[in-house]
């Protein structure tokens, strides 16, 4: 054997293997692969899954949310736009007539229901937001416990050092 094949055997036979009989011969297991992986098992966080149940519910609330504030800015524009006939910009020299009035009931009607509207769907979105985070699944820890194998296969001129893992 060359001074590179003995070395190369040398550090095989520190981790466990014997020489080989011929230089020809196919890779070596050395050592013992399952006191390896005992001393470095492998911790993996992976986040919770939330079920359909859960998304749907998110969801649906959102959603309603979304759709009441909607509502609430169609009011918003139709009181805004309804109070702007009746608005200082008028000439201030004419009477306040009962159409005036009206007109002014209606749009502060308009407002109010905006303002509902934004308090209850803004409501359900804090409430969307609050179920969650509130329903967030915990993580979840995984061991994983690899198997490692050191292998030896003599080359010419030396030796080839490597390894295999499974999970």
């Amino acid at each position: 054997m060359s001074s590179g094949m003995t070395r190369a055997w040398a550090i095989a036979a520190i981790l466990g293997a014997s020489a080989p009989v011929l230089a020809d011969t196919p890779a070596t297991t050395v050592g013992n692969g399952n006191v390896v992986a005992a001393d470095h098992p492998i911790t993996i966080t992976l986040p919770g899954e939330r079920s359909s149940e859960n998304l749907e519910l998110v969801g649906g609330m959102a959603g309603v949310g979304l759709v009441i504030a909607g509502l609430g800015v169609f009011y918003h524009l139709d009181s805004r736009s309804t109070s702007n006939t009746v608005s200082a910009e008028a000439p201030t020299s004419l009477p306040w007539t009962d159409a005036d009035q009206a007109q002014y009931d209606h749009a502060h009607s308009l407002a109010v229901r905006a303002g509902v509207c934004y308090g209850i769907g803004g409501a359900i979105l804090v409430g969307a937001l609050i179920t969650w985070i509130a329903t967030a699944p915990d993580d979840q820890h995984v061991v994983i416990q690899p198997h490692v194998t050191p292998t030896v296969a003599p080359t010419p001129g030396g030796a080839m050092l490597g390894g295999q893992w499974r999970f």
